[in-house]
């Protein structure tokens, strides 16, 4: 194993940050500016996210988190088709891909109702992004998607809501737990502390998926296998899935909090994770704490925001 870059942050009160670098571009030095520069930087109300992020069910295990696919593929409102064009002409042009998503049709309950999707649809319907940036001949300067699916009386329901992970890191089997540093250009929460995410990127009409249930707790374990090597360079064995709170998110996308579980420490998966270009593309910090630490590090480091709530009623109800 390689000894990884750590840094303890006090908090006061005997309660401790820990930042693990996992590359050697973040010295010691480094890292301990990253994590002194953030604190105090809190911005995140919680308050008022608990009113547009909502928990809307919750499954014992993903063999529960059942999906019941509509027929055809989603297709953004009709005022938002030029800018859906212009995504695809400009993307495809940078060799972006328009990568497979489940976008989420109905309430966030189980069985969820999904449609098959693509993320240049979730991209054309992103409600703060301005479409002029791309086509300043069909729409305002300054004008965003949300204006303008007001402006044509579609709901801002009709957007592409593709359904996603946020992954609750468990180390010690509950004893820490892990935030990560994600990296920049990421699609969601790119940039800032978070959880770890993923995005299902099921086919849903692939030929030869069953009927009933069409395969999908085989794809559930495929998905986590590849996430987990991605973000952490870990295996199925050294972690297992627990419970998973559903949430409706009114304003980006709803999404399942899946509590994942190790007996490895924190410091141990950094050390897996260290140096490797999979993980070092979505994240090069690991933050570590106690369950009690939770509340005071929400208060004094800014997190995702849509994130923070939930990592914020999670714990509180343990």
């Amino acid at each position: 194993m390689t000894n990884t870059i750590s840094y303890r942050h006090d908090l006061g009160k005997g309660l401790y940050l820990d930042a693990f670098s996992l590359t050697s571009e973040i010295d010691s030095n480094k890292l301990q500016g990253i994590v002194s520069s953030i604190d105090g930087k809190a911005n995140q109300d919680l308050e008022a996210l608990s009113k547009t992020v909502i928990q809307t069910d919750q499954v014992g295990s993903i063999k529960d988190l059942k999906l019941e696919p509509r027929e055809g593929n989603y297709q953004v409102p009709a005022p938002l088709k030029p800018y859906r064009d212009a995504i695809q002409k400009d993307w495809d042009s940078k060799g972006r891909f328009n990568g497979p998503v489940i976008i989420a049709t109905g309430d966030i309950k189980v069985p969820i109702r999904v449609i098959q999707g693509g993320y240049y649809d979730f991209a054309a319907t992103k409600l703060a992004d301005q479409p002029a940036k791309l086509v300043p001949d069909v729409y305002r300067e300054g004008q965003t998607v949300e204006d303008v699916l007001n402006e044509h009386g579609v709901s801002i329901e009709e957007r592409a809501k593709y359904f996603g992970f946020a992954h609750m890191m468990w180390p010690l089997d509950g004893k820490e737990f892990l935030l990560v540093q994600r990296a920049k250009g990421m699609g969601i929460a790119g940039d800032c502390i978070s959880t770890p995410g993923s995005t299902p990127d099921l086919v849903l009409n692939k030929p030869g998926l069953k009927k009933s249930g069409f395969g999908i707790d085989e794809y559930w374990s495929y998905h986590f296998a590849e996430e987990m090597k991605d973000e952490f360079h870990l295996l199925w064995g050294d972690f297992w899935i627990g419970d998973i709170p559903l949430f409706e998110d009114k304003r980006m996308i709803p999404f399942g909090a899946v509590n994942i579980h190790t007996q490895l420490s924190a410091k141990e998966i950094a050390e897996k994770a260290y140096g490797d270009p999979r993980v070092l593309k979505e994240h090069t910090v690991l933050y570590s704490m106690t369950p009690e630490t939770i509340s005071t590090f929400l208060q004094r480091f800014p997190v995702f925001p849509n994130i923070a709530t939930v990592i914020d009623r999670i714990t509180k109800a343990m």
